[in-house]
């Protein structure tokens, strides 16, 4: 349900207040127009995570319904499991070598996650990687030719900000470790986070170069 990049600033924008908030209020935080904000609000209260009371106001019009975020069991799971994230990455970073060691745990995670009697080759190849991609959340969006994978949310986001080299090390690791399941060259994918804004891209063919561009070899991570 939160998925969508959108939706999910609409209720991160709430959690941050400090206040109830309006639609308008909503709309000029995230860029987004009211009407759109409203469909995300509705959403997000018939799930239970944001609430809806009328302005309590004493001059004319008609009151304003202001919107706040609800704290639920899901969120209290998911700040313990960002607590865990952020220890680990923090012992990655002081210890050797942490993006390296990133890349191999998702390079261990892949093997796990991959059904065993997957063929290998062309089309279900890509199809197997959108679909890890997908139960992990990162919305994915394939390409006419199977060539480039759009992800349209990064469930590490906010640790991904924080902490880019370690964080899209394990997403790149997660990467050529599904493509070495399934019998393909793990050199043959390529990262590019936040290629569009929101956005990561994933490509899919084969290359002699690292997986990642940017200054010596790398472009950046997500």
């Amino acid at each position: 349900m939160l998925g969508g990049v959108s939706r999910v600033a609409v209720l991160e924008t709430l959690r941050r207040a400090g206040r109830p908030l309006a639609i308008s209020e909503i709309a000029d935080a995230v860029g987004l127009h009211p009407n759109t904000v409203r469909a995300h609000l509705a959403l997000l209260i018939e799930h239970g995570h944001v609430a809806g009371t009328r302005e309590d106001r004493d001059r004319p019009g008609r009151p304003r319904t202001l919107y706040t975020a609800v704290r639920t069991q899901e969120d209290s799971d998911a700040r313990g499991y960002r607590l865990l994230a952020e220890i680990l990455l923090g012992y990655l970073e002081h210890h050797g070598d942490g993006a390296g060691a990133a890349v191999d745990a998702g390079r261990r995670y892949a093997t796990r996650a991959l059904p065993r009697d997957l063929p290998a080759g062309g089309s279900v190849t890509v199809d197997a990687i959108v679909a890890l991609l997908d139960r992990a959340g990162f919305e994915p969006a394939v390409s006419a030719d199977g060539a480039t994978v759009e992800l349209h949310h990064c469930p590490f986001r906010e640790l991904a900000q924080a902490d880019p080299e370690t964080v899209c090390a394990v997403h790149l690791g997660l990467l050529q470790g599904a493509l070495t399941e399934l019998g393909a060259p793990a050199e043959g994918v390529r990262l590019t986070p936040f290629a569009r804004p929101g956005q990561c891209l994933v490509t899919l063919a084969d290359h002699h170069g690292p997986g990642r561009d940017a200054p010596g070899g790398r472009e950046g991570q997500g």
